[in-house]
């Protein structure tokens, strides 16, 4: 089954997506000296840029043509809020961005014409972000280590942005592709 343009576009934001997060995380790891942060971002970055060689793959295996400049959802992020100053900025981004991929994947995976190799790369990558997240990682002990007050007005700031650049994403989407609207 040949993948539709809108197939096409959301596997390439994914690709770049997850490349553009393996480099915010290597740039963290650049960046601190606690070795917890320096161990968990290097981890990070590595499994991110493995999910980005996952759906690499996946889009040459399919016959698709692989786009380096398509747009990347930390882009959207950023035009709307602005570019994270500091670890924290970043660490809060990040947990926000890996919700929203969650999201985005298991909404794309409950398509009902979703192709059997996309399924299982999604899968794949579904687990393996589920493996990292929640309250009790490397991220979430270096930023209980904050101000609540500071770590709560960063969470606002980027959940509001997340909402605005979701609605915003699922408009583009539809009105692009109104032939292929999600079922």
């Amino acid at each position: 089954m040949p993948l539709s343009k809108r197939e096409m576009y959301l596997l390439n934001l994914y690709r770049n997506s997850e490349l553009h997060g393996a480099l915010l995380m290597g740039r963290i790891a650049r960046s601190v000296s606690t070795a917890e942060v320096l161990v968990g971002a290097t981890r990070h970055c590595a499994t991110e840029a493995q999910h980005a060689a996952l759906l690499t793959e996946l889009i040459a295996a399919l016959g698709g043509t692989l786009d380096p400049t398509a747009d990347t959802i930390q882009k959207r992020y950023s035009e709307d809020g602005g570019i994270p100053k500091d670890v924290a900025d970043l660490l809060i981004l990040s947990e926000v961005l890996e919700a929203r991929v969650l999201t985005s994947y298991r909404e794309h995976l409950e398509q009902t014409d979703v192709h059997p190799k996309i399924r299982q790369t999604l899968d794949h990558i579904i687990r393996d972000e589920e493996a990292h997240s929640g309250n009790d990682g490397w991220a979430e002990r270096w930023l209980a280590t904050l101000p609540t007050d500071r770590l709560d007005t960063i969470r606002q700031k980027w959940a509001e942005i997340d909402r605005r650049v979701a609605d915003e994403l699922k408009w583009e989407i539809a009105s692009n592709f109104p032939e292929e609207s999600a079922t």
